[in-house]
């Protein structure tokens, strides 16, 4: 085998393995909220750093105690996923989440009091407003809505409009969300370390396999660059 088939077929596979680590670090997740504990109330606000992210004026609640507690259901109760939990937002204010950088992937959304409900959903990317699509859900059961916003390091919920389904139990403009999926993308300096000391030991076992063979190693160019083996 020639020498420069030797070092190109495992450079190669150094490439190939350093531009996988980011996606092997990469962690996706499907939040239920069914794993947050209460203090006795039937809702609670989600603390800050719950499915690795920051939260803002967004609470879950017990739609079992919900519906227990009002003997009747509403919009929550009915569009719930996986019971008993339900994310919503505080008052039918804007909420948002934030990181330093995820994958919003998808959730089921619903009306908690209106049907037609507009849920306006911003995905930033810096300071760049990247995704903006609103959506339109009802009271009578969730909508799976696949958002696919890659790279944002914040997303915006805002909630309007609708039509007062008639619950007896309140009014307003939440919507509740169930089973969100993000995917946490980690910093390339987390990867990067990694990726580095994987190219650091393949470039020695090739200079040992060289030296083995009576073939020059790798020679170094400027400091950082390699050659292929000298002829």
């Amino acid at each position: 085998m020639k020498a420069k088939t030797i070092f190109l077929i495992p450079i190669l596979a150094i490439a190939a393995l350093v531009a996988s680590i980011g996606m092997a670090f990469a962690q996706t997740e499907i939040m239920t909220f069914d794993d947050l504990s209460w203090s006795g109330n039937y809702y609670e606000q989600i603390p800050n750093s719950y499915g690795g992210l920051q939260w803002n004026n967004f609470f879950v609640v017990n739609t079992v105690q919900d519906l227990s507690l009002h003997g009747t259901a509403d919009g929550g109760v009915n569009g719930v996923v996986s019971p008993p939990n339900l994310a919503f937002n505080g008052g039918g204010n804007a909420a948002f989440i934030s990181d330093g950088s995820f994958n919003l992937n998808s959730a089921y959304l619903m009306g908690v009091w209106n049907d037609g409900l507009q849920v306006e959903v911003q995905g930033f990317v810096g300071t760049t407003l990247t995704y903006d699509h609103t959506y339109s859900v009802g009271t009578q059961g969730s909508t799976l809505i696949n958002f696919n916003y890659i790279g944002v390091n914040e997303v915006n919920f805002i909630s309007s409009g609708g039509v007062p389904h008639g619950f007896r139990t309140g009014q307003g403009t939440q919507f509740g969300m169930d089973n969100l999926s993000i995917t946490l993308v980690p910093e390339p300096s987390t990867y990067g370390l990694v990726g580095l000391g994987v190219i650091v030991l393949t470039l020695r076992c090739l200079a040992n396999r060289c030296k083995q063979r009576g073939m020059a190693g790798p020679v170094p160019l400027r400091g950082s660059r390699w050659l292929v083996p000298r002829a």
